[in-house]
């Protein structure tokens, strides 16, 4: 777990000494590339000026390289001993940037052309998982305090890494650069006194590894009463069903992996939740909720603390998709991945793919793995989630598989429970046959000429923040790099794509229109929808155009490749159908639609009058 555990004497000999690297690579193995090696010569040498300045004794102990429990993440350095009072860790995250450019997003801030975590969120997410879900922490009553030392870092960018977006993960754990010696030894000083009587470092190395029962009843405050994840009918059948599943089988040799099958609307992610916080209530399991997207990780956090936004720590519990590919086998009680259709085969990291596969680092890391999937949300090429390759890697891994009617979500609780409005917007976007029942129409449908007064009925629906704009991905994101820039010019209509990964919840969003990985898993009161000019009406059918895709869009391009391949013109044709059908069920009582193409708004509101109007 950790890589170097040795008095602030010893650590300061092996400095002097250039033997630091030395010592921690025969702990961590010589698997580590030569830019790491200099990033531990450079950064601890650093930690060794702020520390022969301060007065804390020579006794206490130093950390490095401590590899978080239940995370692929290491913490860079660690200060353990106490303040006369009660014992306390100092956690360090180390940078060598010397410069960053703020976004718009909290905890977001770019390096170069590429998005990072803000160091300070980074050092206290490092220090709420420990604390979180080390018992060692709450049984030995151990403070954890963090920082992030950018010690390159130039004075002259300082406001770009401490704006006022930052200011919730800074205060979490402040933010030290090259002109902060005199204070960080300040900082460090309140906390470290004097040694401990026990060695930290080894109590946490060698804690049980389960969730706290802060964090217990924290969850519980959280759940309880909350109308957002309220089960109705059968989502609570199959989330009992789930929870048995989860429960009983931990002792077994073999893994368990169940599917969970269900359409837009059907509770997919509120049984996610509600089955995320009753296996940490009630058997304080180690449990996850994994998504790909990180839309809709941030958003369901947000409903989840919506009244309570101190317990930012919950973040903790919504993980990644590629966050496996170094868990060893069963390292979790249960994996929760919610749309398992969006799930890759290997994981994008900047410009380099890792890992192997998903779905197979999934299952090995859990002796409980679900996944809830629906086959017709699938969005981009590289999307490599399906029932088929989630059979075949639990049989590799000789897994019972749970899959069978019950565990089928049919009913759905979007646009007003209308299944008669699904079926058809399957009929339009599909080109399939609409059967007309005698079933009665309670949704609000209506097809705009204009853009502005479709923009002017979504704000006048807006009454407690939850109608939005939407589109198709047919406009270029050029508000990315230059915040003052407009994405969207139809007519008098002019707005951003969403400047945040907080859509669904942000009020300023009203004025923002969102994409499909913004709103995908979301639901809103009513939804604006601006049908992009990939779909079109021709010769009595709806057709795609892929071309009318920004150049820079990736949803169409296979893993390596800059360019699409028109091989793959049938995937692409399905994949578009598939967008602007999770689109048109974003809404729970309404759905206002502009079609760029003219003919697909005439055919439209022939269809609804046709069809839907009674």
């Amino acid at each position: 777990m950790i890589a170097y555990n040795e008095e602030l004497n010893v650590f300061n000999n092996h400095i002097e000494n250039n033997i630091i690297v030395e010592k921690i690579l025969n702990k961590l193995g010589q698997n580590v590339g030569e830019s790491q090696k200099r990033a531990f010569k450079n950064s601890l040498g650093e930690m060794y000026k702020v520390l022969n300045g301060t007065n804390i004794p020579k006794n206490v102990r130093i950390g490095i390289e401590y590899k978080i429990p239940i995370t692929t993440r290491r913490i860079d350095f660690i200060i353990s001993g106490s303040d006369g009072n009660r014992d306390n860790m100092v956690i360090v995250e180390l940078k060598q940037w010397d410069k960053v450019t703020k976004t718009d997003i909290p905890n977001v801030v770019l390096l170069g052309t590429r998005e990072y975590t803000h160091p300070s969120w980074q050092a206290y997410s490092y220090a709420a998982t420990i604390e979180h879900f080390n018992e060692a922490i709450e049984k030995e009553k151990i403070n954890l305090q963090s920082l992030a030392f950018l010690h390159n870092y130039k004075e002259e960018y300082l406001d770009e890494l401490t704006d006022n977006i930052y200011k919730d993960s800074i205060d979490l754990a402040p933010v030290f650069i090259s002109k902060d010696y005199g204070k960080l030894r300040n900082f460090i000083e309140k906390y470290i006194k004097a040694s401990s009587k026990k060695d930290l470092l080894y109590e946490i190395e060698n804690g049980k590894i389960k969730p706290t029962k802060l964090l217990v009843d924290v969850m519980g405050n959280m759940l309880n009463n909350n109308k957002e994840f309220i089960l109705l009918d059968e989502q609570k059948v199959v989330s009992e069903t789930l929870y048995t599943i989860a429960t009983r089988n931990q002792l077994d040799n073999r893994k368990h992996v169940v599917i969970v099958e269900g359409g837009a609307g059907t509770g997919k992610s509120v049984i996610a939740i509600d089955l995320l916080g009753k296996l940490i209530i009630k058997k304080a399991y180690t449990t996850f909720y994994v998504a790909k997207s990180s839309y809709v990780k941030e958003n369901y956090l947000k409903k989840l603390t919506r009244s309570v936004p101190k317990y930012s720590f919950l973040r903790t519990l919504f993980r990644g998709s590629g966050n496996f590919i170094d868990s060893v086998n069963n390292e979790f009680n249960c994996l929760i991945v919610d749309e398992a259709h969006r799930l890759t085969e290997r994981t994008k990291i900047s410009w380099f793919y890792k890992g192997e596969n998903q779905i197979k680092e999934i299952i090995n890391a859990a002796k409980i793995s679900i996944f809830f999937i629906d086959s017709k949300q699938s969005i981009d090429i590289k999307d490599f989630g399906t029932i088929e390759e989630i059979k075949k890697w639990a049989s590799y891994y000789n897994g019972i598989i749970h899959h069978s009617p019950t565990l089928k979500l049919k009913n759905q609780f979007r646009c007003n429970g209308s299944d008669e409005y699904l079926s058809w917007v399957d009929s339009v976007v599909y080109n399939e046959e609409y059967e007309k029942s005698n079933q009665s129409i309670n949704y609000d449908i209506k097809i705009f000429d204009d853009i502005m007064d479709l923009k002017n009925a979504i704000v006048e629906k807006n009454n407690n923040n939850k109608s939005r704009m939407i589109s198709g991905d047919v406009f270029p994101w050029l508000s990315r790099t230059d915040k003052f820039a407009i994405d969207i010019n139809i007519g008098d209509f002019h707005a951003q794509w969403n400047r945040t990964k907080a859509f669904a919840t942000d009020a300023r969003a009203i004025n923002e229109v969102g994409c499909i990985h913004t709103t995908q898993g979301m639901e809103f009161e009513y939804v604006g929808l601006i049908i992009g000019n990939d779909l079109l009406y021709r010769n009595c059918k709806v057709l795609t155009d892929y071309t009318k895709h920004p150049d820079g869009a990736n949803e169409f391009k296979p893993p390596h490749k800059r360019k699409v391949d028109p091989a793959d013109s049938k995937i692409i044709d399905e994949l578009i159908r598939n967008t602007y059908r999770v689109l048109m069920s974003r809404g729970q009582r309404g759905c206002y639609i502009y079609c760029m193409d003219k003919e697909l708004s005439k055919y439209l509101k022939e269809r609804l009058k046709q069809d839907l109007e009674r």
